[in-house]
């Protein structure tokens, strides 16, 4: 194994590993990226090529080839190494028995998925159904599809002849204990799932970790549309997007995902070749499905029902992708049809949306058009559903267009739009889910830098530097002000300037560096020290303290002045 280790890091370059997933840029000897596996706006996350590791000073992950696509497919080590020996063109000798967290668990969701395939081969009306919504049998047979039996115990008693017992039956989601149950040793458990069409959760790495089921047949009137996996050890719905598995490399190469709403639409998307596109399963659109997709791309089509809960979703998802920084596009299908009819009808139509797919704004717009809006009940829609949504805008030529286009559409000045536009609030969308920037993530900010600027400090000191680094310190800031937070991570030095060491040249101006780190620590201080004394002076708005009000906003302006002034 270790050989085979050596091997594959001898002939992959962290560079082209880590770079195949994320867009890196150059600095000095090494490389940077925004982090992966958690959101920023400000790149900490470094690769070093010399020492063919990697290291985030933001969430503080790190290590080499192996634990990075670890992390960011969701696999084990041996799913890993696998990996990485089939890009390396390296053979992998046959190991002996490997412990790995929850192994026995997968096999159990293996084991489970097979069963249901079969029964769905055994039960021609499920067949038909799945047939008549355009389904061919390839696709259920690639994406491993089930049924799951009307009976109580048919799983319980299938993976009890494995060898399985019912506490692991409960731990993976797929059986339940009775209610109000006070013998539980000598009752049992039943099936969670009974008479359902059966569409199985794949994490990153392609195992299955939960099930989705469609009611079907006898329970059809009174049971529930769909019932998914509870939260387990290895499934968690706020951070898994069906059809990831099979879409990332699409992601990746388009440069683009697709997202759809149930699982017929994905599989039928791709069926059609539309192999980018994911959907949610079992939960509402999340900031951790997002950086899941941001590991591949920044653009998105959102490609939902076209009618009324359909754009309601589409709004609520507008707002979480501006937040995470996407570009956001909007497919328009026919109204009334979700993407696995029209597919299902015409492909290329499918194919013709999302090439034509708008600009969020653009779409919104139009929807007010055909809603059939006009005159003044059209400008009162506009200040409400659209102008929010421009004034989050970042580019001022991107917020021009708009502006443009409003004035033609309604017939005014384009200084009449400008004006609505700035008496509107920040962040004042129909959903103001995390729009705005948090005093919490400007603090992030200042930590992140705190530790880079102190663990190069500790590991300039480890090289002899450090009265120059001491001195270089005290020309940007108070010797008494860094000297306290000196102290304070004194007990984190060694994890510190280890990560200094990985990052950092030893050849590079690293004094000069440490100085520039000095000053945007000092700069994110102030922005911190900013926001919290823009909080005193809005409750002292509120509360109709005057004298508070004045003293808070005098202590704004000298910091605004303190900022603007580090800024040149």
């Amino acid at each position: 194994m270790t050989s085979s280790v050596e091997q594959i890091k001898s002939k992959l370059s962290i560079v082209d590993v880590v770079g195949a997933y994320l867009k890196l840029e150059k600095a000095g000897a090494n490389y940077r990226a925004c982090c992966p596996f958690h959101n920023e706006k400000t790149p900490s996350f470094f690769v070093s090529p010399a020492r063919g590791t990697y290291h985030c000073f933001g969430c503080h992950r790190g290590g080499d080839i192996f634990s990075f696509v670890q992390e960011i497919e969701g696999a084990d080590f041996l799913d890993a190494l696998k990996t990485l020996a089939e890009r390396a063109g390296v053979e992998l000798a046959p190991s002996g028995r490997v412990a790995a967290p929850n192994k026995r668990l997968y096999s159990l969701l293996d084991e489970a998925t097979n069963f249901y395939f079969k029964q769905l081969t055994q039960n021609p009306p499920a067949l038909a159904y799945l047939s008549e919504r355009g389904l061919t049998k390839e696709t259920i047979k690639t994406w491993r599809l089930g049924f799951a039996p009307e009976t109580w115990r048919a799983l319980a008693e299938y993976l009890a002849g494995r060898g399985y017992s019912e506490a692991e039956l409960l731990r993976a989601g797929l059986a339940v204990r009775p209610a109000g149950d006070t013998h539980r040793h000598q009752v049992g458990v039943y099936d969670r799932f009974r008479s359902r069409l059966m569409f199985p959760l794949f994490d990153p790495a392609g195992r299955p970790v939960g099930f989705s089921g469609r009611i079907f047949g006898a329970d059809s009137a009174s049971g529930a549309k769909y019932i998914n996996t509870p939260q387990t050890e290895v499934y968690d719905k706020s951070a898994l997007l069906y059809g990831y598995d099979r879409a990332k490399q699409s992601m990746r190469g388009q440069d683009r995902c697709v997202f759809v709403e149930g699982q017929l639409d994905l599989l039928l998307s791709h069926q059609v070749g539309v192999t980018n596109a994911v959907a949610v399963s079992g939960t509402a659109l999340s900031v951790s499905h997002l950086r899941l997709v941001k590991r591949l791309t920044e653009r998105v089509i959102l490609a939902y029902d076209y009618d009324l809960a359909g754009l309601s979703a589409s709004r609520r998802a507008i707002d979480l992708l501006r937040a995470e920084g996407f570009e956001v596009k909007i497919a328009k299908l026919p109204s009334g049809q979700d993407p696995a009819e029209v597919i299902k009808a015409d492909p290329d139509v499918w194919r013709q949306a999302l090439a034509e797919a708008k600009h969020y704004i653009d779409f919104i717009i139009d929807a007010l058009l055909e809603e059939g809006k006009s005159g003044l009940e059209l400008n009162l829609a506009v200040n409400t559903r659209v102008l929010p949504y421009l004034k989050a805008l970042t580019q001022k030529m991107e917020q021009a267009h708009f502006v443009a286009k409003l004035s033609q559409l309604l017939r005014i000045a384009e200084t009449a739009v400008w004006s609505d536009l700035a008496a509107l609030p920040v962040g004042a969308t129909e959903t103001p889910a995390a729009v705005t920037e948090t005093p919490a993530a400007i603090g992030g900010r200042s930590r992140v830098v705190e530790e880079r600027l102190f663990g190069l400090f500790f590991f300039l000191a480890g090289r002899g530097q450090e009265p120059a680094a001491r001195a270089a310190l005290n020309q940007v800031l108070e010797e008494a002000v860094w000297t306290e937070r000196l102290t304070a991570l004194e007990p984190t030095k060694d994890r510190l300037a280890l990560a200094s060491e990985l990052v950092y040249d030893p050849e590079s101006d690293l004094l000069a560096e440490l100085a520039d780190l000095a000053g945007r620590w000092q700069l994110e201080n102030l922005k911190e020290d900013q926001t919290q004394v823009l909080n005193k002076l809005q409750a002292a708005e509120q509360a109709g303290d005057e004298t508070g009000r004045a003293t808070a906003l005098q202590l704004y302006r000298d910091l605004t002045a303190k900022i603007n002034k580090l800024k040149k």
